[in-house]
C-alpha cells in the first residue's frame, strides 16, 4: 500500500503565529534553566542533572523537530485499496478455512506461550492482593472476618501460579525445538 504524503503542500513553522510561539517558548526554557542554575542545580554529565532524577528542560529545536515529527505523521494519506473481484476474496476465505489453523507443531508452542502469560498475569495479581488486603486492612476486626477469605485467594492464586509454571517447563521443550532446530522427544 503506498502512502502518499503532504509535506510538499505544508511547511513546518512557516507561519508567524508559530514562530511567535517558538520564540515564547525559548524564552521561558531560557529563564527555567538560569533558574534552575541559580538554585544550585548545575547540569551534569550529558546535559541531565546530577542531584535529580528530571531531566533539565530541553532546547526549542528539539521540541520543533518533534512537532514536525508528528505533523508529518499525521500528513500522510494511505492510498485507496485496489478494487478486487469478489469471486478473489471468496476463494481466499474457502482457502482459509480449508487449512487447518492449528497444527501438531504449532500447539505446542501456542499452549506454552499461554501458559507463560498466565503464570505472568498470576503474579501480578496475587502481588495486587497482597498489596491491596495492606491497605485495606487497618482494623483487627475486619482482619480476623475476611482473613479466611483472603487467606483462600492466596492458597487458589498460588496453586494456579504454581500448575501453569510447571506446565510451561513442560512445554517448553517445544520451544527450544522449535528455536534450534533439533528433534526432542514427544513431550507428554
Amino acid at each position: 500500500m503506498k502512502i502518499w504524503t503532504m509535506c510538499e503542500a505544508y511547511r513546518v513553522s512557516s507561519s508567524v503565529k508559530v514562530k511567535q510561539m517558538e520564540a515564547e517558548l525559548s524564552q521561558q526554557l531560557s529563564a527555567l534553566q538560569a533558574e534552575i542554575e541559580e538554585n544550585g542545580f548545575p547540569p551534569g554529565a550529558e546535559g541531565f542533572n546530577s542531584y535529580s532524577s528530571v531531566p533539565p528542560p530541553r532546547d526549542v529545536s528539539f521540541f520543533c523537530v518533534e512537532r514536525e515529527h508528528a505533523l508529518r505523521t499525521g500528513l500522510q494519506v494511505a492510498e485507496a485499496l485496489p478494487v478486487r473481484s469478489a469471486a478473489d476474496v471468496i476463494q481466499r476465505e474457502l482457502q482459509s478455512c480449508l487449512s487447518l489453523e492449528y497444527s501438531p507443531d504449532s500447539l505446542p508452542l501456542l499452549l506454552h506461550q499461554f501458559y507463560t502469560d498466565r503464570s505472568f498475569h498470576l503474579a501480578q495479581i496475587k502481588y495486587q492482593l497482597m498489596l491491596r488486603w495492606t491497605r485495606f486492612c487497618r482494623h483487627t476486626g475486619v482482619i480476623e472476618e475476611l482473613y479466611p477469605h483472603y487467606k483462600d485467594q492466596v492458597r487458589y492464586l498460588t496453586e494456579e501460579y504454581e500448575d501453569a509454571v510447571q506446565r510451561a517447563r513442560r512445554l517448553s521443550a517445544s520451544r527450544e525445538k522449535m528455536l534450534t532446530g533439533r528433534e526432542t522427544s514427544p513431550i507428554c
